[in-house]
């Protein structure tokens, strides 16, 4: 799987913050797949350039094995789907989708751009992360 980095993100007009409650995947990586049919808000315009802007300063980190993700990130360009991830702040990891290849990466989830990107989500879905 490669490492992409979210700095790498291009463009995007939109993004859908995904809730990833009560998803069960047999692989970490599958997440985003597994919710195609979740609970979503598609958010356009400033608001969606504030979350790519987050996610784009998500900085290198380490991290723990659990990855209990309470959402996912979809950005698209027009009507393309540009990168897709789940976001684990317990262990700081993403796992997803750019285009044809795999994403996985490790980040600082106390960095206050990390925390922004929670915060951003929760208040996105109206739900808080910790279940």
């Amino acid at each position: 799987m490669a490492s992409i980095d979210p700095s790498s993100l291009p463009r995007i007009d939109a993004v859908e913050v995904v809730s990833l409650r009560g998803l069960h995947p047999n692989r970490v990586s599958e997440y985003m797949a597994a919710a195609k049919e979740a609970r979503r808000v598609r958010i356009t315009g400033t608001e969606a350039q504030r979350f790519a802007e987050l996610w784009r300063a998500l900085p290198e980190g380490g991290q723990m094995r659990c990855h209990v993700p309470p959402f996912g990130l979809r950005f698209f360009a027009g009507d393309d789907l540009v990168c897709e991830a789940s976001i684990c702040w317990r262990c700081n990891n993403i796992f997803g989708q750019a285009g044809a290849d795999g994403v996985f990466f490790e980040f600082d989830g106390s960095f206050d751009a990390s925390r922004e990107l929670l915060k951003a989500c929760e208040g996105a879905l109206s739900e808080p992360a910790a279940e």
